[in-house]
């Protein structure tokens, strides 16, 4: 098995599976069943696992191979996302919000859904390294600091050295973040490996660390991990996840 797969922890027909989608590009399920001597519904099986592992796309009639490089989700495609979901996020976390605090927020959509509820606080600082959220707050009122750097794959989120360097300098009073996996033992993981670290980076510095995370993440497990909601102040989901195993506060 290959050094990826032992990381993932997927089983050796996945891993086969994962190395003839890397030579052939894309496969069709019952092609897959041929080349591995397995049954069409174990393949599907197969597929699934590596689907909410963020290794795989599942398409019409077969299935391509995620790379490293492409496994983030445009920014574009990410406010499209589960909108209503997002919304009822952002309304029970403004319950967090107070006059006076400098607040973070990543680069996730997610937290952009908050900007209307900060904008109703008196002497906000915000800091952002989303482009379009701090100009969204700007129009909004805010008193905005948009943390510089190079753009993550061709979208408004930044990060890079220079994003490092200015996140450890600011210490916010709560930080608001998502990311694009939690698993029911309350893992949290992404596939950019650049917003992850700015990510680590900004949960130390906070004063307190507010996870927003709607359904459509949960129960995946994506290749790089950030942190544990155990280490986390408090979660907030769109709906209740039962079969989250962790003692962190959850709104």
């Amino acid at each position: 098995m290959s050094k990826r797969g032992d990381e993932m922890g997927i089983s050796q027909r996945q891993n086969q599976i994962l190395e003839l989608l890397q030579i052939h590009g894309f496969l069709t399920v019952n092609r897959l069943s041929e080349l591995t001597f397995t049954s069409p519904s174990s393949i599907r099986r197969d597929l699934s696992q590596l689907q909410n592992l963020c290794l795989v796309k599942r398409t019409h009639g077969g299935v391509t191979v995620l790379t490293e490089n492409n496994q983030a989700i445009p920014l574009n495609n990410r406010m499209t996302q589960n909108v209503k979901g997002k919304r009822i996020i952002a309304q029970k976390a403004a319950v967090l919000l107070r006059d006076g605090q400098s607040i973070m927020l990543d680069g996730s959509t997610t937290a952009s859904f908050l900007i209307p509820y900060i904008a109703g606080k008196k002497d906000i600082r915000l800091f952002t390294n989303n482009m379009m959220t701090a100009i969204n707050a700007i129009n909004h009122g805010i008193c905005t600091h948009c943390i510089g750097g190079d753009s993550v794959n061709n979208s408004a989120v930044l990060s890079g050295e220079a994003a490092y360097e200015a996140a450890r300098g600011i210490c916010p009073d709560i930080l608001f973040f998502s990311s694009r996996s939690i698993d029911r033992n309350g893992r949290i993981s992404d596939p950019t490996k650049e917003e992850n670290y700015l990510r680590s980076i900004m949960l130390h510095n906070a004063r307190k660390r507010v996870f927003l995370c709607d359904s459509e993440k949960f129960n995946r497990q994506s290749l790089y991990e950030l942190t544990c909601l155990n280490h986390v102040d408090i979660a907030v989901f769109d709906v209740p996840y039962p079969e989250l195993k962790v003692n962190c506060e959850i709104l």
